[in-house]
């Protein structure tokens, strides 16, 4: 009976280990979002909840999201072109890269520069965050009109 009981553990670990249910630990990789390329400013204003002209002022912790690191900034609003927030200070991460194996701002935290920027963004697990890591914060030099209409076109 010692033998039917070894050969029942041996099998129930083997099934285990093949099935995909192993009882080893597994590591899971980070997500690779692939990421909207908008054709036109207007197409950004249109998909962010929240379109503001802003100047970083600061990092001001990390979250994660999607396995990445994001970094928060303090961003002093000049102006909200669209949505709720006051002008003041605001708390609004840069969405990091995916795909680029654990490095989340291969080319630069786009919230980095302390300029007037045009900053698209949504709301994601509470946060604010720019819609895509490319096209979420764009700088704007004063006098520079916007690229885009804040009112629906009349048809």
């Amino acid at each position: 009976m010692t033998r039917h009981v070894q050969l029942a553990v041996v099998g129930a670990l083997l099934g285990a280990l093949v099935s995909g249910c192993g009882l080893l630990p597994v590591t899971r990789g980070d997500v690779c979002a692939d990421w909207v390329l908008f054709e036109k400013p207007q197409d950004q204003f249109n998909e962010a909840a929240l379109v503001l002209i802003g100047i970083p002022a600061g990092r001001d912790g990390e979250t994660s999201i999607y396995g990445y690191t994001a970094q928060f900034h303090v961003v002093e609003i000049e102006t909200v072109l669209k949505g709720e927030p006051e002008p003041g200070q605001l708390q609004i991460a840069s969405m990091p890269a995916t795909c680029t194996q654990g490095v989340s701002y291969p080319d630069g935290d786009p919230l980095d520069q302390r300029r007037r920027m045009l900053i698209y963004a949504n709301k994601q697990d509470g946060y604010w965050f720019t819609i895509t890591p490319a096209q979420g914060a764009v700088p704007l030099d004063t006098g520079t009109p916007l690229p885009f209409a804040t009112t629906p076109a009349k048809g």
